[in-house]
């Protein structure tokens, strides 16, 4: 089985992320905003652009279906 790949969450948040094959796959002004506990706006993945399964939320590449976890 092939080794699960990672993308560290805030740094998806401020920068383009690409796939090791080149492709992109996700660019900051995807970003949505919600709202935490002390009525601050702050950024997070656009809906839908994350999947989610039992070993967590992650991306999957457009062009050659890498998947990378968001840790």
């Amino acid at each position: 089985m092939a080794e699960n790949k990672t993308a560290a969450y805030a740094d998806v948040l401020k920068d383009d992320f690409y796939c090791h094959c080149g492709a992109w796959v996700y660019c900051p002004e995807m970003n949505s905003t919600k709202i935490d506990k002390h009525q601050n706006k702050i950024p997070c993945m656009g809906e839908g652009c994350t999947k989610n399964d039992e070993k967590g939320e992650y991306m999957e590449c457009p062009e050659c279906g890498e998947i990378y976890y968001l840790i």
